[in-house]
């Protein structure tokens, strides 16, 4: 599998067309073709959380027929599987075009895990796939402990690699920064002060909570503009956005340099601190429960759940199995199936026949093959993003309507790089990269996952699957605004462009350790989600916050028979929380 995927120009399309009003110019809206199809449910979107709002409907009504559609050509959404074949390697490889992993699973709701259990996940099972010593035993850096100063920002490239026991100046002293930023890298590390003294914890947690990681640095520690240039993509790679934006209070929250003098309370998080940082905060599960495709296998398992003839002859299929299944995608959308997955079908409609208060059906429209067609249901779960529900329900109100469109989520970048070997990164002693700007703030070696009769590559001789991760919304703009112009960037660029960025950045990180991108590239493909990361409430931007109401929650009100899932709904870029608001969405329709 090479060139884009994710949100494809196929699939932004028809979205894009309705979002600008110019659907009556692609195709006749005044021609719907009624197929005559009647259905318990209607689910939008099969991701995670639309596959889930489909599992927990037919499980309160086993009798229940369901269609689920997408405007994508894949179903799982964020949870992408990208396969390989590469030269000298006889088993496929398989690569995550989107969710990386079951994210501390000892927070999981009842709801969320007890799904993962029927689909027959034992979340323990992964302390044995995940080959935990792998790094040691080749004797690679720590996460976080490579970085590559780029020429753009310092003048000249460096791979700074921090050994085992290293100091911080012994790790950047050959770094391309001044003798004074080396020393101000060092102090935030080891030795950061209290710039804030008179403060209390509160007052002082208040004070971090109006400004930036980067204003942080600069206004109040009072470092200069190497070592911002320094910190600046520190954030990018769990947050998808820059340190420029992302707030300080959260930058203290997630243990970033700069902070420890301050002296902060840390026995539980701050009300300011963001969603996600307040619910993390008393857990640190190992980063270790990952399938080789991410979070595709858990879409993959909701698949044949709902559709048990989409493997053929795997009458049943657990966390192991699922690995290397084969699904027939010509068995998802059939007449004889109670669960039908319409694929390439963005829908275009919502609507009650009557008032949503007292309907007693929805019509559901969607694109296809060239026209539009109708199809009723009893229930319909709005699974897809929030900023297209303003646009497909227009028996919204206003204020709901409004609230949906805030819902603008993170661009994020997966790409996927096949090379023959991975030789370079034993060489180097690294298995991740931080780079300093540009298009991709991380490249890693794949997770050491074997499992289900998947090996995943043992010997450095073997080909590998690089991925790197790009987190294109802008600095110094609001989370909102920063990610309308990352998404901006993002969509308009073509493969190629991709393919020549990511031959130039590989080349300039890898280079002393052997590597030759002509050479040693194989394959490339680039998951371009341009709507990824539900975005994240901060008091840094967001006035109602912590106190509320917030957006999300006038979003996700049930209109009628209409109930709203996604995790636009939290608004929590998580798998768990898909689910969650999955199952309240269907718990809602139990009302009408």
């Amino acid at each position: 599998m090479e060139g884009l995927r994710g949100n494809t120009r196929q699939a932004l399309s028809i979205p894009h067309t309705i979002r600008d009003g110019r659907l009556g110019s692609v195709v006749n809206t005044s021609a719907v073709s009624d197929t005559g199809e009647h259905y318990d449910l209607v689910v939008v979107g099969a991701g995670i959380s639309g596959l889930a709002a489909a599992y927990f409907y037919r499980k309160k009504n086993p009798e229940a027929k369901v269609l689920i559609l997408d405007n994508h050509d894949e179903f799982g959404g964020h949870a992408r599987r990208n396969e390989f074949h590469a030269e000298g390697r006889d088993q496929v490889l398989i690569g995550y075009g989107g969710t990386q992993a079951i994210d501390t699973p000892s927070i999981y709701s009842d709801t969320a895990m007890g799904l993962l259990k029927e689909l027959g996940i034992e979340v323990d099972k992964f302390e044995t796939f995940f080959d935990q010593e792998f790094y040691d035993r080749w004797n690679l850096a720590d996460e976080g402990d490579t970085v590559l100063f780029r020429a753009e920002e310092f003048g000249r490239d460096h791979l700074a690699v921090r050994g085992k026991g290293m100091s911080v100046r012994e790790w950047l002293k050959d770094a391309p920064i001044s003798s004074e930023a080396l020393d101000e890298i060092v102090m935030l590390y080891d030795e950061p002060k209290d710039w804030m003294p008179g403060l209390s914890d509160a007052e002082k947690k208040e004070r971090l909570a109006r400004m930036t990681y980067t204003g942080y640095l600069r206004d109040v520690a009072g470092v200069g503009d190497e070592v911002l240039a320094y910190v600046e993509t520190l954030t990018s790679d769990e947050w998808a956005v820059p340190a420029s934006t992302w707030g300080a209070l959260d930058a203290w929250g997630e243990g970033y340099p700069g902070f420890d003098g301050l002296g902060l309370d840390d026995s539980q998080a701050s009300p300011l601190n963001s969603f996600s940082m307040r619910r993390f905060w008393d857990f640190e599960d190992p980063y270790i429960y990952h399938f080789p495709d991410g979070n595709a296998s858990i879409a993959r398992l909701l698949v044949h759940a709902l559709i048990p003839g989409s493997v053929p002859g795997e009458d049943e299929l657990d966390m192991e199995s699922v690995v290397l299944a084969e699904f027939d995608y010509s068995k998802l959308d059939t007449d004889d199936n109670d669960v039908r997955l319409r694929l390439q079908a963005p829908c275009t409609d919502l609507r009650h026949d009557g008032s949503p208060s007292s309907a007693e059906r929805v019509f559901a429209t969607y694109y296809r093959d060239g026209g539009l067609h109708r199809v009723t249901a009893d229930h319909v779960v709005m699974a897809a993003w929030h900023v297209m529900g303003k646009y497909l329900m227009s028996e919204l109100p206003s204020s709901q309507r409004t609230a949906m469109q805030d819902a603008s989520k993170q661009p994020l970048l997966y790409a996927n790089v096949v090379v023959r070997n991975w030789q370079p990164w034993v060489e180097l002693g690294m298995r991740h990269i931080r780079l300093t700007g540009g298009d991709w703030a991380v490249a890693q070696l794949d997770y050491p996952v074997s499992m289900g009769g998947y090996e995943h590559p043992q010997n450095p001789d073997e080909p590998i699957v690089i991925q790197m991760i790009g987190a294109p919304s802008a600095g110094v703009q609001s989370l909102k605004q920063g990610a309308i112009t990352g998404r901006h960037r993002t969509l308009k660029r073509d493969f190629a462009s991709f393919e020549r960025s990511i031959r130039h950045t590989l080349n300039r990180a890898l280079g002393d350790g052997g590597f030759d991108a002509k050479r040693d590239i194989e394959a490339i493909t680039v998951n371009r989600w341009g709507h990824g990361y539900a975005r994240e409430y901060t008091s840094l931007w967001d006035s109602f916050w912590p106190d509320g109401p917030t957006p999300a929650e006038r979003a996700s009100k049930r209109l009628g028979r209409i109930a709203i899932a996604n995790s636009d709904a939290a608004p929590n870029a998580y798998t768990d929380i898909a689910i969650d608001e999955a199952h309240r969405a269907v718990e809602e329709l139990g009302e009408v």
